[in-house]
C-alpha cells in the first residue's frame, strides 16, 4: 500500500488528480478481474481524459456568457409555419459543420421568432463540442469597443471578440 500511496502522490504531482483520486478503487478491480497493468493504465487514463474533457466543457460554457442553458428540444417548430418549414435547416446547424467549415450564419426573422433561441441553442451546442464561443449583444459590443478605442485598447477589444470559434450577436 506503500507504493500505492507514492504513485498517488506522484500522479498528484504531475497534475493527474483524476487519476490519483481513482486509483485505489481501478486496482481493486483490477485485482477482482485479473486485469494486466496496461488495462489499469488504460482505465485510469481513460478516467483523466473524461474528466479533462468535462472540465473544458464547462470552462467553455462559463466563458461563452450564455444567458441560459436551452435545448433544441425546449423549441417549438410547431408554433408557425416558418419554424416547421426550416425545421431540416435549423436542426442541420446543430451538427456544427458549418463551424468546422468557417462558416457564417446569420438567423433572419421577425421579433418572437425564435432567433436568439436557436442561437443559444447553437452555441450550447457548440461549448459542449469544446468549441470557444462568445455571446453578446450588438448593443454591448459597441459600448465595449467604443470604450476601448477611448482608453486606447481597441486592438485588443477586437481580438476579444475575433478570438471564439463561434462569436454570437444578439440584435436584442
Amino acid at each position: 500500500m506503500i507504493e500505492a500511496d507514492s504513485l498517488r502522490q506522484k500522479l498528484t504531482r504531475l497534475n493527474l488528480k483524476t487519476m490519483a483520486q481513482h486509483l485505489d478503487p481501478v486496482l481493486d478491480e483490477a485485482r477482482q478481474k485479473n486485469q494486466s497493468t496496461v488495462a489499469v493504465l488504460m482505465r485510469l487514463a481513460e478516467l483523466e481524459i473524461e474528466h479533462r474533457w468535462l472540465a473544458a466543457i464547462k470552462l467553455r460554457y462559463t466563458q461563452s456568457k450564455l444567458p441560459d442553458r436551452v435545448s433544441i428540444d425546449q423549441f417549438d417548430f410547431h408554433h408557425h409555419n416558418t419554424r416547421s418549414e426550416q425545421k431540416e435547416s435549423i436542426l442541420a446547424l446543430l451538427d456544427l459543420g458549418f463551424l468546422r467549415k468557417h462558416m457564417d450564419v446569420i438567423l433572419i426573422g421577425n421579433p418572437g421568432t425564435g432567433k436568439t433561441f436557436l442561437a443559444q441553442c447553437i452555441a450550447l451546442a457548440a461549448c459542449n463540442a469544446n468549441f470557444k464561443v462568445l455571446f453578446t449583444t450588438a448593443m454591448d459590443m459597441i459600448n465595449h469597443l467604443i470604450a476601448a478605442e477611448a482608453d486606447h485598447s481597441l486592438l485588443k477589444k477586437l481580438q476579444h471578440y475575433q478570438s471564439p470559434d463561434l462569436l454570437v450577436v444578439d440584435l436584442c
